[in-house]
């Protein structure tokens, strides 16, 4: 179950486009005002529609130029369970639940998010709940997941101008309120919304186990797998066929 690979973030591994949601969302937020005379703010505005359990459909409209990127994720805040977690960092640390590339469409974006996995003993559970025990992780889940739509950071100004450039023909102007920038000068759009959500709850059939969940994804070395048969049939000659020199060997026989 889930929409593309699970990553964890801070201190969990990452991997892929979305590491940079890690700059994101424990950036300096230093936003600036960008050039331009008053018009119509870009829009980022959704909704989330709870399907089914753990899965969530997440759609907006946007004035945004069409096909442009958007990275829809969800996200849940984990803070520190004990006393000494935090006293060394009071800070809470996050997990990606799910995420998913879309693009614009006519002025319409939409995805679905799956936010439950399923462990190996069959119970649902949330990314991070996977390798909890693995990992020793004792921590005090948030009751609350964030959906974010975040458009890609860019890191030179002039990307920024062009799609400023491409927006002003249209009288839509990048608000201040959706620019933000990261402690390295990037800059990105986002906008978010929070809801309420419990922890998965129930079970289903185990999912059966596969050779990258066995030995850290090695599967097990010392099976080597059979070759597959030759569909040909192959049948010795009955007599020797060459016109080459009889041999010395082939007189002694």
């Amino acid at each position: 179950m889930g929409n593309g690979s699970r990553v964890y973030l801070a201190p969990f591994r990452c991997k892929g486009w979305f590491l940079f949601a890690s700059v994101l969302l424990l950036s300096t937020g230093c936003s600036r005002l960008l050039q331009g005379k008053p018009s119509q703010d870009i829009n980022l505005k959704f909704a989330v529609d709870n399907r089914l359990p753990g899965i969530y459909a997440i759609a907006g409209k946007t004035n945004l130029p069409e096909k442009t990127q958007i990275m829809v994720a969800a996200i849940r805040y984990l803070y520190p369970a004990t006393i000494a977690a935090k006293n060394f960092n009071p800070n809470p640390t996050y997990a990606v639940l799910a995420y998913q590339p879309v693009e614009v469409n006519r002025g319409t974006w939409d995805t679905t998010l799956n936010l439950w996995e399923t462990g190996t003993d069959g119970r649902f559970q949330e990314s991070w709940q996977l390798d909890q025990t693995k990992l020793n992780l004792t921590v005090a889940p948030s009751n609350e997941v964030v959906f974010l739509a975040t458009l890609a950071p860019v890191d030179r100004s002039d990307q920024l101008k062009q799609l400023e450039n491409q927006l002003a023909k249209q009288n839509i102007q990048l608000s201040r309120k959706l620019v933000h920038g990261t402690a390295d000068g990037q800059q990105y759009l986002q906008v978010s919304q929070t809801l309420a959500i419990a922890l998965p709850t129930g079970n289903t059939t185990p999912p059966s186990i596969r050779p990258e969940d066995i030995n850290g994804g090695w599967g097990n070395r010392f099976l080597i797998p059979l070759e597959p048969q030759n569909p040909i049939k192959l049948e010795l000659p009955k007599e020797r066929r060459t016109n080459a020199p009889v041999t010395a060997e082939e007189f002694f026989r």
